[in-house]
Order: C-alpha cells, then structure tokens, then sequence
C-alpha cells in the first residue's frame, strides 16, 4: 500500500506540474483538479500504510515484552528444577505443566524478532532456543522412560542453550 500511495502521489505532483507548465495562458483546471486528486489519494494512502505500521511497532514490543518474560519464567523453572531434583518420573510432569506453556507463547511470537533484531538476531536466538527445546522434550522422554541420569544431563543443556538464547536476545535487543 506504501508504494501505491507514493506511486499516486508522484504521479498526481508531476501530472499537475506538466499540466500547469503546458500552456500557462490556459491552464486545463479539470485535468489539473484530477492530477491534484490523484495526488490526495497518494497522501491518505501513505497515512494509512504509516498508520498501520505504527500499530504493528506497538506489536512486535508487545510481542518481544511475552518472549522476554518468557525466557525469565522459563530459565528461573529450569533452575529450580535443577536444583530441587524431583523424582526421574515427575520430571514430565514438571516440563507439562512449567515449561509447554513457556515453551509455546515464545515460539509464538518468535516472528516479532525479524523485523525487531533481523534475521541474523533471529538466527542467534533462536538457534540456541531450539536446541533447548528439544533437550527439554528429550528430557520429557528420558523421564518417561526411567533414565535418570539422561534426564538431568539434557536438562542441564538446556539451561546452558537457555542461557544462551538469553544472553543472544539482549545482546539482540540492545542493538535493535
């Protein structure tokens, strides 16, 4: 809509400028009042395209405020998790209840994040979130299977790549 908007408008501020400089004795005021419509019809095109792009800012900071507290609410469980060291078969438990819900809303608004930090902050975060995930659900399926020691080894990873995807979005968003 942006380049349609700037597109009418150029045509309307040259076409009226042609028609006026044509003959200046008799200017033709119906194609003038035209190439002046077209032009407003740019300009209101361009307010809205701006309008709705200023709406779309106030998203994506909503957006990026979920994922931040997302990755707080997400690392402060994995810690306790890691430090209270409940049985092997309430782990899964633990990952449905704690972690699925933080897990999705970040995944969720991962898309807030290109036009925020760019791809290649995008890259940075979410490469290192990824890998925790799936330690996450490794976890959940060692846990279901009764391996202790798997289970605490992919949950310490993934309060490693946690920390990571952390320190890769504040870094992301400081320079953003």
């Amino acid at each position: 809509m942006r380049l349609a908007g700037m597109v009418l408008l150029w045509l309307g501020i040259l076409g009226g400028s042609f028609i006026a400089v044509r003959d200046p004795a008799e200017v033709a005021w119906s194609l003038y009042a035209g190439a002046c419509a077209v032009g407003i019809v740019g300009v209101v095109l361009l307010r809205i395209s701006a309008r709705a792009t200023a709406g779309q800012g106030a998203k994506v900071q909503a957006e990026l405020s979920a994922m931040r507290e997302s990755l707080a609410t997400l690392r402060a469980a994995l810690k306790d998790t890691l430090e209270q060291r409940a049985g092997v078969y309430r782990i899964k438990g633990v990952i449905d209840a704690a972690f699925a819900p933080e897990l999705a809303r970040f995944a969720d608004a991962r898309e807030a994040m290109i036009p925020a930090f760019g791809l290649q902050g995008y890259a940075d975060v979410m490469t290192r979130f990824a890998a925790a995930e799936r330690m996450i659900n490794r976890a959940w399926s060692a846990s279901a299977d009764g391996y202790v020691d798997e289970v605490w080894l992919c949950l310490e990873r993934a309060d490693g790549l946690l920390d990571e995807a952390h320190a890769a979005f504040t870094k992301s968003d400081r320079a953003g």
